[in-house]
């Protein structure tokens, strides 16, 4: 039998299994178009697709035929899937009529992928429905252990009772403390943020006091301890004159 009357032969067997003019299509004595589905009769909806080009080399069957698939209704992933199982149904079947093997393993794949091709839009929706339900079954499924185990007793506060001390040797005492304190007051007025308590305590009366006595320990030494002289206080140096009258008076209503 010649190459061209086993083609012929193929297209009658064709012909028969697939509906002419609807899923059928002869473009010429070589060369044809096969559409394809999951679900050919509608049992279910078909999401996916693809049309099979058929064009018959001169020594077909010996040699395979050109083929490509069309009208793909497929994610890119998965069209490659399925070239690779056309190839594989076409290297094996070499020398014999091959087209109706290779609609078959499209159609079969097809069941297998029937989902529908979402656009960029769609996907990016059903990712943010997804991660909403995900979320809510979530929290749902949290406020049932709450329900599940009751309310938590408060646990009873028992202050220090029951903390653990820290090493002996790592505990402050007040020797300690002091020598501490003394540090940090030091660090503190050489920085400027505290003031030396001596100055700060005396009044301008008392540093007064202060330098008029250490005048009289002085004068007293170079006169051979004789008996210093009066010290006169003026209140009006710093502010007190008539203080004492005031006090007089208000001693006097009593």
């Amino acid at each position: 039998m010649s190459h061209e009357e086993e083609q012929a032969l193929e297209i009658e067997a064709l012909q028969s299994i697939f509906e002419e003019g609807k899923e059928l299509t002869r473009i010429s004595e070589t060369e044809l178009l096969i559409k394809l589905v999951p679900f050919p009769a509608g049992e279910e909806e078909n999401h996916v697709g693809v049309t099979l080009h058929i064009v018959y080399t001169a020594d077909y069957p010996d040699s395979a035929p050109e083929w490509s698939l069309d009208d793909v209704k497929l994610p890119d992933d998965k069209l490659g899937m399925l070239q690779a199982a056309v190839e594989e149904v076409v290297a094996s079947s070499l020398g014999m009529a091959m087209v109706y093997s290779m609609a078959e393993v499209c159609q079969d794949f097809l069941k297998q992928h029937n989902q529908k091709v979402l656009s960029m839009h769609e996907e990016m929706l059903q990712r943010m429905g997804q991660t909403g339900e995900g979320a809510q079954e979530e929290v749902d499924d949290e406020d049932e252990d709450e329900d599940e185990e009751g309310p938590s007793p408060e646990e009873e506060w028992k202050g220090l009772a029951e903390k653990p001390l820290c090493p002996e040797a790592d505990r402050i005492t007040e020797d300690s403390f002091a020598q501490w304190k003394i540090k940090f007051d030091e660090e503190m007025i050489a920085c400027g943020i505290l003031k030396r308590e001596e100055n700060k305590a005396k009044s301008g009366k008392q540093i007064f006091l202060d330098t008029q006595k250490e005048k009289d320990t002085t004068q007293d030494a170079k006169d051979g301890g004789g008996k210093p002289d009066a010290l006169v206080y003026d209140a009006a140096l710093f502010g007190e004159d008539g203080m004492d009258d005031l006090d007089d008076l208000s001693g006097g209503d009593d």
